[in-house]
C-alpha cells in the first residue's frame, strides 16, 4: 500500500490523539497496546473501537472482538476475582519488599492484577494501518511504502 507520508503524519498524530484522549495515558509507540498499555480492558476498549470505526467510518466486518479482546464478563467473573483475592496479600508482601529491596526478583514483577490475556491485543500501529486502509486490517500483514 502506498502511503504519501504527509499523509501518514496527519493519520498518526489523528490515532495517537484519540487514544491518548480515550485512555488518559501516553502512547509510547507502534506497539502500545490498547489493553494492556493503556489501560482498557473490557467495556473500555469496546466501545474505544466502536467510536474509532464510526468516527473513521471503517469497515470492521472481518473483525471478531474475542480474537483480541476479553468481555467485561470474561475480566471481572467469579474466578478471576478469586483468583486476585487470593493473590492480594502476596502481591502486597512482594510489593514491600520490593520497596525495601528493590534489585529483588519476585513471582510478581511486571504485574498489579493476575491477569490472563492469550488474545493478540490490538497495538496504536493497527489502529493506524486500519484507518489509512479504511478496514480492519492487522499491521504485521501490511506493507506501507512511502
Amino acid at each position: 500500500m502506498k502511503v504519501k507520508f504527509n499523509e501518514l503524519r496527519k493519520v498518526y498524530k489523528e490515532v495517537k490523539d484519540f487514544l491518548e484522549n480515550a485512555s488518559g495515558e501516553n502512547v509510547n509507540g507502534l506497539n502500545t497496546k490498547i489493553a494492556e498499555d493503556l489501560g482498557l480492558w473490557g467495556d473500555d476498549n469496546y466501545f474505544l473501537l466502536e467510536e474509532f470505526v464510526t468516527k473513521n467510518n471503517l469497515n470492521f466486518d472481518k473483525f471478531d472482538y474475542s480474537e483480541h479482546f476479553e468481555s467485561e464478563g470474561e475480566l471481572f467473573n467469579a474466578s478471576n476475582a478469586l483468583i486476585g483475592l487470593l493473590t492480594l496479600p502476596f502481591l502486597i508482601v512482594t510489593r514491600i519488599i520490593k520497596w525495601i529491596f528493590p534489585k529483588i526478583k519476585t513471582p510478581f514483577d511486571n504485574s498489579s492484577l493476575p491477569m490472563k490475556n492469550e488474545r493478540t491485543d490490538l497495538t496504536f500501529g493497527d489502529l493506524i494501518v486500519c484507518k489509512l486502509k479504511g478496514e480492519f486490517c492487522l499491521r504485521k500483514n501490511t506493507l506501507i511504502e512511502i
